[in-house]
């Protein structure tokens, strides 16, 4: 058995080499009195201490960074990934190593989890960290004007504080697992170069013991599970044009597991007819085998019915796609960014191999352009608890039309109709620690989710329902028509006059003259708004990020200035208080 020495207090007058000279003298002392290993209490390796600052609004650039620092940790770091919501509980000016992953939201904003800490970090009251050493790994979507802000903006700040970067800033499309496993090995390897004595240490109860991996990979992100469908129905009544589906996929076996509030990440596969235009276009002979990014040998059908984004072109897709084409207009302005940005606009692969033949000598080459095909999140729709072993989700296909061609959404219309009866949807659930029910049952909740946003409420309702919630419950909820749009009316009915849904407020948008939505009803009943939140409720939102969820906020601070007798600052600071104490979340999209 050890002998339990005390350790030196930091505090005692020796050098740093006398105190090593002391507690050497005296292990040594107790391992001969006592013929034991002594070992100071508290004691054990001394871990080099890394710090990984999170912002993420869907819960990838957590789970990419978890994984991150799970590695470190393993190879003898004492990593940490911290959600930058959490930013007050650390000092930054004392941290060697600063690691962030973040993901950009909206029209180039931070994640809800970030605005406080970007707030505060991108002010002057931010310390210097000249001792700092960093890099920054971005998440975003080529699709949008500005992609990766977030990351430019941190990597840029961290510079203008002083602090090292060690690695370039890697931006990350949708498709981003491989980039950002380049990143990571990238920072690594140069933290190898710099070794681990020159970062701040940590000292850990022992040292880390490693299980072995199991023989078979559990389902998840890395092993989608194959869900077969359940059911499925139409939500929208005739005559209305529009078609959102009720889905519930069969988990057995999986074990998979989420809570409301979770979302879902269902793979789909691409729409034959569409893949074999495009087959039938290329000017190959398209009857061959590939090899897909994954490894398989498939046929170039299946790769680009499975595999494969055959919607979506970027300015990247383009610039690669000029080289294997003699369309003299495309040349002319292939490095003209404003020019190529409106070429891609509203187009797909099929236009690009229509307006712009290029000469590919291989299927291989040809998926070389192409990007991932990445799976599609869903808020969940059931409680767990109601539905154990299944999933349901809340579906709206998306049908439009652009430069004369009907499009189609790629997951949305494989779950709404291309999936059948005899198929699997692959999937994996990706937890969102930001839009949760309180603990507390006896709190109240408002919940506005119009349209396909009232998929976590039926679940919120549900769990409420199953866990016999106290707390009052007040749902808004819009869509154009009452007679053709009122999705799960028999269950809220029923709800009702069970006494679990106490009140709700619809909104019709085109059952009148003028148009209705859910801010208004919020307008409507602004007083009694005020009344819940002031008694403690909280407030959800999901659904529309852009237009609806920008208007519902507006509501919020109008009623807040309005019966809580505070100037606009004011109504800002109240709207912090309620996100601070997670009264306030949102899903938006």
């Amino acid at each position: 058995m050890a002998t339990l020495l005390p350790e030196i207090s930091k505090d005692a007058p020796f050098t740093a080499e006398q105190r090593e000279w002391i507690q050497s003298y005296m292990t040594e002392f107790a391992r001969r009195v006592t013929g034991a290993t002594a070992a100071p209490v508290g004691s054990g390796p001394s871990k080099p201490r890394a710090l990984f600052l999170v912002g993420s609004q869907s819960g990838n650039a957590q789970a990419l960074t978890e994984g991150f620092v799970e590695v470190m940790n393993a190879d003898g770091w004492a990593a940490e990934a911290l959600d930058m919501e959490k930013h007050a509980s650390v000092d930054l000016s004392a941290e060697k190593l600063i690691l962030i992953v973040t993901s950009t939201w909206g029209e180039g904003d931070p994640p809800d989890n970030a605005e406080d800490f970007w707030a505060k970090f991108s002010s002057e009251e931010q310390a210097r960290l000249e001792g700092a050493r960093f890099s920054v790994l971005a998440l975003g979507d080529t699709n949008y004007a500005d992609f990766c802000e977030m990351g430019k903006l941190f990597d840029a700040r961290l510079e203008e504080l002083g602090a090292t970067r060690i690695v370039p800033r890697v931006d990350c499309d949708v498709d981003y697992e491989d980039p950002a496993e380049k990143w990571f090995r990238a920072v690594t390897t140069k933290l190898d170069e710099i070794g681990k004595d020159h970062f701040a240490v940590l000292t850990d109860g022992g040292p880390t013991t490693l299980e072995e991996p199991p023989e078979a990979i559990p389902y998840g992100k890395k092993n989608p599970f194959p869900a077969p469908m359940k059911f499925r129905e139409k939500l929208n009544l005739e005559p209305s044009p529009r078609d959102t589906r009720h889905i519930e996929l069969i988990l057995d076996g999986s074990d998979l597991n989420y809570e409301v509030g979770d979302a879902v990440a269902t793979y789909p596969r691409n729409d034959t007819g569409l893949v074999d235009e495009i087959l039938n276009a290329l000017p190959f002979n398209t009857s061959v085998s590939v090899e897909a990014h994954d490894g398989r040998k498939l046929s170039l059908r299946d790769a680009l019915i499975e595999c494969y984004d055959i919607r979506t072109v970027t300015k990247a897709i383009l610039k690669k796609w000029e080289p294997f084409t003699c369309h003299p207009y495309l040349r002319a302005v292939i490095e003209d960014d404003a020019t190529v940005s409106l070429i891609v606009d509203g187009i797909e692969i099929i236009d690009l191999i229509y307006e712009f033949p290029a000469d590919f000598k291989s299927g291989q080459d040809f998926i070389g352009l192409l990007r991932k095909l990445t799976p599609r999140l869903y808020s969940i729709a059931s409680s767990p608890k109601k539905h154990p072993g299944e999933v349901h989700l809340t579906v709206a296909k998306v049908v439009y039309e652009s430069k004369g061609r009907v499009r189609k959404g790629v997951c949305s219309t494989f779950l709404c109709e291309g999936m059948g009866e005899d198929e699997t949807v692959r999937l994996f659930m990706q937890p969102t620690k930001h839009f949760k029910l309180p603990t507390d049952l006896s709190k109240d909740v408002i919940m506005v989710g119009p349209g396909t946003g009232i998929a976590p409420f039926r679940a919120f309702l549900e769990e409420r329902q199953i866990t016999k919630a106290e707390g009052r419950n007040w749902l808004f909820f819009g869509n154009p028509h009452e007679t053709t749009d009122y999705f799960y009316k028999d269950e809220f009915d029923a709800m009702q006059e069970e006494g679990v849904l106490t009140r709700i407020d619809l909104a019709w948008s085109r059952d009148q003259e003028y148009k209705v939505y859910v801010q208004d009803k919020i307008r409507d009943n602004a007083e009694e708004v005020w009344n819940w939140l002031e008694g403690g409720a909280h407030f959800y939102v999901c659904g529309d990020a852009k237009y609806m969820a920008v208007d519902v906020e507006k509501e919020l601070l109008a009623l807040i200035q309005k019966y809580g007798k505070v100037d606009e600052e004011g109504a800002q600071a109240y709207i912090k208080q309620l996100k601070d104490d997670h009264r306030y979340q949102r899903d938006v999209y």
